[in-house]
């Protein structure tokens, strides 16, 4: 089930809406324009004109799901850069946890919540912007701007559908992902837990647990597991 609608507060909103009706894996509600759209971190929104964007909300039930919960916005990562590439070309990365770049600009982001016996999976793709104010974290950048092409939003959303359920019941896709993080193989400094925590990791990030952690190898060689946090 695919709903469309003009205008919202949040599109997580919208589909929080639906599960108590029990809804089909896949089942996605999308927006031309969203009044609160938010981000993983407190304080941070997801802000776009109306109909430059796709902003998109899916639901799964957890009992479909074959791989810990914890590791699903970096599947919806690995899902969104997967279709990028297939339908425009477009080489991505996936920077933990939940962004998706190119060329070190944000195309995309992720934010995932678990609402009952459901995954409540958000995701903000930029398509038809041509530029973008100054006042931004990262420079973002959009669909049109990487390919000069000006992208259907129902395409992209048919597509990613087809491409969640296709490995919702295996985790075959952690192996690929490796090859599409962000910073894989360097040497990083990572906000270990909140972001008032103030605790920071340096070491070489060396790949993805099976839980979704990120693995840095610090100076003495020991592994540090990094389950809450963002790359500095």
């Amino acid at each position: 089930m695919i709903i469309h609608l003009e205008s919202v507060s949040s599109t997580m909103d919208a589909a929080r809406a639906l599960i108590p009706q029990k809804p089909e894996d896949g089942t996605a509600v999308y927006a031309d324009y969203q009044e609160q759209g938010r981000g993983r971190v407190q304080g941070r929104r997801w802000v776009c004109p109306k109909g430059e964007s796709l902003l998109v909300t899916f639901l799964f039930k957890t009992e479909s799901i074959a791989f810990p919960l914890s590791s699903f916005p970096l599947y919806a990562g690995y899902v969104t850069a997967k279709c990028l590439e297939k339908l425009y070309g477009i080489k991505c990365q996936v920077k933990w946890p939940n962004d998706v770049l190119v060329e070190g600009a944000k195309i995309s982001g992720i934010y995932c919540e678990c609402i009952d016996s459901y995954i409540s999976c958000g995701i903000g793709i930029n398509l038809l912007q041509e530029q973008f104010e100054p006042t931004h974290r990262r420079p973002p950048c959009s669909v049109k701007m990487v390919t000069g092409l000006s992208p259907d939003r129902e395409e992209l959303l048919q597509e990613m559908i087809k491409q969640f359920i296709l490995n919702l019941k295996n985790s075959n896709w952690i192996n690929n992902f490796q090859s599409i993080l962000y910073k894989n193989n360097e040497l990083i400094t990572v906000l270990d837990g909140l972001a008032d925590s103030g605790t920071t990791v340096t070491g070489t990030l060396i790949g993805i647990g099976g839980y979704g952690q990120m693995l840095i190898r610090q100076s003495d060689g020991t592994v540090k597991e990094i389950f809450t946090g963002e790359i500095l």
